[in-house]
C-alpha cells in the first residue's frame, strides 16, 4: 500500500471517528446506529466495516481518544514546574473540566448500563492505576519539600482519586456547566488540603 494511500485510509478513519464522537455525545451509544454514522459523512454505511468491524469498536476507540485526552492534560498539570499545592489544586480543576468536555468518556464510566462491557471495566482499572501514579507523584513531591504530610502515600493516593471520582457524577448533575462546579470544587481542596498540609 502507497503512502498517498495510507494517509487517504488515515483521514477517513479519523473523520468516522469524529463523526462518532459527535453523534454518540449527542444521542447516546444505544441510539446512534452505523447508518447515522455513514450518513453523516455522506458514506454508505458497508464502507465503515472496511475501517471498523461494528459499532462497538468505534465506540471503544472513541473512549480510547477521549480517555488520551484526560491522561495528557492530567499528565502535563504533574509535569509542570508548579509548587505541590497549586498543582494539587490544578489537577483536580483540570481533571473535572476535562471530564465535563468529554462527553462520551463520561457517560461510558458513570452510566450502569456500560458496566458489564469488558472494554469500558479495562477503562476504568487503566484510568484508575494512571491516576494514582499521578497523584503519588505530586503528594512524594509536596512530602519531599515539607508541605505535606502522608503516611501511606499510595492509599492516600487511592482515597484521592475514589473521592474525586464520588464527586463527579452529583457535581455534574447539580451544575449545568464547569463554571458553575468551580465553588464546589474549592469546597473540596479546602477538605482535602485540611487533611494535606502539614501543620
Amino acid at each position: 500500500m502507497t503512502t498517498e494511500n495510507l494517509n487517504y485510509n488515515e483521514s477517513v478513519r479519523v473523520s468516522i471517528l469524529e463523526a462518532a464522537q459527535t453523534l454518540f455525545a449527542k444521542f447516546g451509544y444505544k441510539k446512534t446506529t452505523m447508518e447515522d454514522i455513514a450518513l453523516e459523512l455522506h458514506k454508505g454505511k458497508s464502507s465503515l466495516y472496511y475501517y471498523f468491524k461494528n459499532k462497538e469498536e468505534i465506540f471503544q476507540t472513541v473512549i480510547d481518544k477521549e480517555q488520551g485526552v484526560l491522561i495528557d492534560k492530567l499528565q502535563q498539570v504533574v509535569n509542570s514546574s508548579q509548587k505541590p499545592q497549586e498543582k494539587m489544586k490544578d489537577y483536580v480543576l483540570t481533571r473535572m473540566k476535562t471530564v465535563s468536555e468529554l462527553d462520551n468518556y463520561f457517560k461510558a464510566l458513570t452510566d450502569e448500563r456500560f458496566g458489564g462491557i469488558e472494554f469500558v471495566k479495562e477503562v476504568k482499572e487503566n484510568t484508575e492505576k494512571a491516576e494514582v501514579n499521578m497523584l503519588e507523584q505530586i503528594i512524594n513531591e509536596g512530602i519531599d519539600e515539607g508541605t505535606f504530610q502522608m503516611k501511606n502515600v499510595h492509599l492516600g493516593a487511592m482515597a484521592i482519586a475514589l473521592a474525586l471520582k464520588g464527586i463527579e457524577l452529583p457535581m455534574f448533575l447539580a451544575s449545568n456547566k464547569y463554571e458553575d462546579m468551580v465553588e464546589h470544587l474549592q469546597n473540596t481542596l479546602n477538605i482535602l488540603f485540611y487533611g494535606l498540609i502539614k501543620r
